[in-house]
């Protein structure tokens, strides 16, 4: 009884302010002076190639998000891949001077087989954003920002001419901020950018008690001492960090369930100028450039600003001129091109296959200057980056 009462009072109360805010039609001139954009917008779009044809539906979110998110654990595509049919990667195998080859810390399973991780991606300790201060009285949020986050699906025709699903993705049109995990199986484009001054490598390779560089090496190497030599590097396979497995799609520029990232066999440290004649010289073979360590454990990135660090921003400088494009993560049945939105391309595509991809590449700034979502000196990448504070009170482990 003594609801129905507050509620006959609430109706009573709410009755006038109703009344006085009733809905009243505006003239033509009226309307014309109002500008507005949809909170929700749907694009179509179909894409041939190869014979195949997969259509798309995008659900844009006019949406501008800064969240502090945290997980224990985030697991997607979850099923069984072998390493013996090239359908899974593992560690190194690096190549001795003898001919010999070695494991770099294989996992085996009970049936003395190389273990594949259980999953495309494997991301522990998982988070969006930051503690500031953590451990102090007044600790604050750094949130990771999203602009534009959107929604899509592709569609084919199976063999009988039947429509399905098969592929979703979530991307962000813009994003900021840190994300951090223990990354222990990564599936897709993950790239980074390491620079350093060529005197660090030199050192590092031609000088004290143990040189490892050998003299045509380091005799190029000096000519760059008092350069800046950069150098991106990729997830690396299980093989011989360059070639795709046998049998894999050689369209499909990515690696699959990498525990490894580095610069590939093949790839060399680059600069500006005249010397960028002479470094290609040095290239990266047995996980070393010129006796520079050039694989490293995917473990050892912590964190990973996404987009242009605070210290690096122009005075000034706007949200959509420094934040990353591109970014999304999917799942697909079979291969899909997804469109490529890091706008290094007007028309390029994403290649993926079966399972969870996690696309984390180069992409334009709003310049169209090619930027990386991860920038490293050349040392500082060999020891990895550390985890920011994602919790109040600890580091990480909410």
């Amino acid at each position: 009884m003594r609801r129905s009462y507050r509620s006959l009072v609430f109706s009573l109360l709410l009755l006038p302010t109703l009344q006085l805010n009733a809905l009243e039609a505006i003239t033509d001139r009226e309307m014309a002076e109002v500008a507005g954009q949809a909170f929700i917008s749907v694009d179509a779009s179909s894409y041939s190639e190869g014979g195949e044809t997969w259509d798309f539906r995008k659900i844009n979110l006019g949406l501008d998000i800064q969240t502090l998110l945290t997980a224990e654990e985030l697991v997607v595509g979850e099923f069984d891949r072998s390493f013996q049919d090239g359908d899974g990667t593992a560690p190194m195998i690096v190549e001795g001077s003898d001919g010999t080859t070695r494991t770099v810390d294989y996992q085996y399973d009970a049936n003395g087989e190389v273990a594949v991780p259980s999953a495309d991606l494997i991301l522990e300790n998982f988070a969006l954003g930051a503690v500031n201060d953590p451990y102090s009285a007044n600790p604050t949020v750094d949130p990771f920002r999203i602009r534009d986050p959107y929604i899509e699906l592709a569609y084919k025709d199976d063999d009988q001419g039947i429509r399905q699903i098969v592929g979703f993705r979530l991307g962000f049109g813009q994003s900021q901020g840190y994300l951090s995990a223990d990354l222990l199986s990564v599936t897709g484009n993950f790239e980074a950018n390491v620079t350093g001054i060529g005197q660090d490598a030199y050192d590092s390779a031609c000088s004290g008690p143990n040189p490892t560089g050998t003299a045509i090496q380091c005799g190029l190497l000096s000519f760059a001492r008092n350069s800046v030599i950069f150098s991106p590097i990729q997830l690396l396979d299980g093989y011989s960090g360059n070639a795709l497995p046998e049998g894999t799609n050689e369209d499909v520029g990515y690696i699959k369930r990498a525990s490894w990232a580095g610069v590939p066999t093949g790839g060399y440290f680059d600069t500006n100028g005249a010397l960028g004649l002479i470094l290609p010289l040095l290239t990266a073979n047995e996980c070393e450039i010129s006796g520079v360590k050039s694989c490293l454990k995917m473990d050892i990135y912590q964190s990973i600003y996404l987009g242009t660090p605070e210290e690096q921003r122009e005075e000034g400088a706007t949200f959509q001129e420094t934040a990353a494009r591109g970014m999304f993560v999917s799942l697909q049945s079979e291969a899909v091109p997804w469109k490529d939105n890091s706008g290094l391309t007007t028309d390029g595509r994403v290649y993926t296959e079966r399972g969870a991809f996690f696309n984390s590449a180069a992409y334009a700034d709003i310049d169209g200057n090619k930027r990386y979502p991860l920038s490293l000196d050349l040392y500082g990448g060999l020891a990895g980056t550390p985890r920011v504070a994602t919790c109040v009170g600890r580091i990480k482990g909410c």
